[in-house]
């Protein structure tokens, strides 16, 4: 396995991690709330599987795309007080991600 592979799967191993989290977070917030609320939550949702498919993005080769993607939905996250955990890994697979572009093979 390259270098650029296995921090491929790292990327995509603290995606996975991150986008739960915020999946999971936002489905238990939706599940003890009001209709109100609960379109609000859906952005949770939404984002959760965002970052998985960018976590996906970077395992399948795409890392610059799958990295940027992290870094700014990672943010959004953060942004709007989802799951700090999860922003903050997904943040860190982006970075993984993007350093996984830089690997230039020997």
């Amino acid at each position: 396995m390259t270098e650029k592979r296995l921090l491929a799967l790292v990327a995509l191993l603290i995606g996975l991690v991150a986008g739960l989290l915020i999946l999971v977070d936002a489905v238990n917030a939706i599940q003890l709330s009001s209709l109100g609320s609960m379109l609000g939550q859906l952005v949770g949702v939404v984002l959760g599987v965002a970052i998985l498919l960018a976590s996906l993005l970077i395992y399948r080769s795409k890392y610059s795309s799958g990295g940027i993607l992290g870094i700014l939905l990672g943010v959004v996250a953060l942004v709007l007080h989802l799951n700090f955990t999860g922003g903050i890994l997904a943040i860190v697979a982006g970075v993984v991600g993007l350093i996984a572009s830089e690997r230039s093979p020997r």
